[in-house]
């Protein structure tokens, strides 16, 4: 339970970190209509799935697993009617093992995953090139139905209302697909935390990288899979 209050808590500030950067008079950006309180949640875009809806805001969601206990980056980027975006990036990094964190009182919940953060906003061309990128590698969907999506791999996820259109897709490394996904070199380049990128790299499969001699006492928390269905993640 202490995990999970955890994971939650570092969704719901990740993503009012992105409500507070959206509601910015000077930025021009809308703030997001829902929050998510549930990683697994946050990373399946359910919150931007919900609030999806013919003439409703736009909104794209990315998130990069560079291994869980490594780093994860998370993109949000705000398109406006204008042709520019807003792009929200935060990144957590070096969180370790969840299980290995104690929580002493709510008031440190999130403490250990505070993520660095940057805000930035896109010009009309860096806008259309991005967005570009993204159609250019079906960013928007369908999602290989079945895939499978280790903690401990390296992946993306991309959840999007576009136009009133609810978009999911993911990518799994070292498959083609994510090798061939064009917009990752694009984000990147964008990305202002000076959090070195934890660049994909050859591994053996996670299930070979698994202790499975880690006493009982860890509870194995740290360990989750995610498998994506045919318009999102299939629920857990």
């Amino acid at each position: 339970m202490r995990w999970v209050s955890t994971i939650a808590a570092f969704a719901v500030a990740v993503t009012a970190s992105s409500a507070a950067f959206a509601q910015r008079p000077d930025q021009r950006i809308d703030q997001p209509l829902t929050r998510s309180v549930n990683w697994f949640a946050f990373v399946g875009g359910d919150d931007i799935r919900e609030a999806c809806s013919p003439g409703g805001r736009n909104r794209i969601r990315l998130v990069y697993n560079a291994l869980w206990e490594e780093q994860v980056r998370i993109y949000e980027m705000f398109p406006q009617p204008d042709g520019t975006a807003g792009l929200a990036i935060r990144v957590l990094a070096n969180q370790g093992t969840v299980t290995n964190v104690v929580i002493s009182n709510l008031n440190d919940i999130t403490a250990p995953w505070a993520p660095q953060r940057a805000d930035r906003i896109l010009t009309v061309a860096e806008t259309r090139d991005l967005m570009g990128s993204l159609e250019a590698s079906a960013a928007f969907g369908p999602p290989p139905d079945g895939l499978r999506l280790p903690d401990n791999d390296f992946w993306w996820t991309v959840a999007s209302c576009r136009n009133g259109a609810w978009g999911f897709q993911a990518y799994h490394y070292p498959t083609d697909h994510f090798v061939n996904a064009k917009f990752v070199a694009k984000l990147f380049a964008l990305d202002g935390v000076k959090v070195p990128i934890n660049r994909p790299r050859d591994l053996e499969p996670a299930e070979l990288r698994r202790d499975f001699l880690a006493p009982a006492s860890r509870g194995r928390a740290d360990r989750w899979m995610l498998v994506v269905g045919k318009d999102g993640l299939r629920p857990r």
